[in-house]
């Protein structure tokens, strides 16, 4: 971008600002915006970091206790460790398009999700407990949207021969 270009788009945004300005005290009050920030961190620590140690995302040293890729999980975390764990999740997150975030739909069986390539399934299908919480998570945009919270089921701690067990729809297995 040249110069005079540069200067003609600051002069624009600047001339849009104070429009903006001049309409907002010309009516005598000013307007305050909420602004969503998606998804919910509040959630995120109630609900979501919760499924992940149920799950077994952070256990081991195969899995996101350790860099991981780019997604490390700290088990049990303090204050800043779990802003960490949010903000790493987050990034994961496809807002526009929830079923295709990363997050979950590479850890779906490659029968429900063909391209999927995390190293181990997560869920067997998208009736999952685990998979609906954590849509209902990055899905929420408004008051009248479920939260995850609002999803009656229970992620259960997955027993050592869950990979097996066809009614166990919540559980990190190793891809066949």
């Amino acid at each position: 971008m040249s110069r005079g270009s540069a200067g003609a788009a600051r002069a624009r945004h600047l001339t849009t600002w104070l429009t903006l300005v001049g309409a907002v005290t010309a009516c005598g009050e000013i307007e305050r915006a909420h602004l969503v920030v998606r998804p919910r961190k509040d959630d995120f620590a109630a609900e979501i970091q919760p499924i992940f140690e149920r799950l077994g995302c952070s256990a081991g040293t195969l899995c996101h206790s350790g860099p991981q890729g780019d997604l490390k999980l700290v088990v049990s975390p303090g204050a800043a460790a779990l802003d960490d764990n949010y903000l790493a999740t987050k990034a994961k997150l496809d807002l526009n398009v929830a079923e295709g975030s990363p997050l979950i739909a590479d850890l779906l069986p490659k029968s429900v999700a063909p391209g999927a390539t995390h190293v181990t399934v997560c869920w067997k299908s998208r009736e999952s407990c685990a998979y609906r919480k954590l849509l209902a998570w990055i899905s929420w945009d408004a008051a009248e949207d479920p939260r995850p919270q609002d999803i009656d089921c229970d992620v259960e701690t997955p027993g050592d021969s869950a990979c097996d067990d066809p009614t166990v729809l919540d559980v990190c297995c190793f891809r066949r």
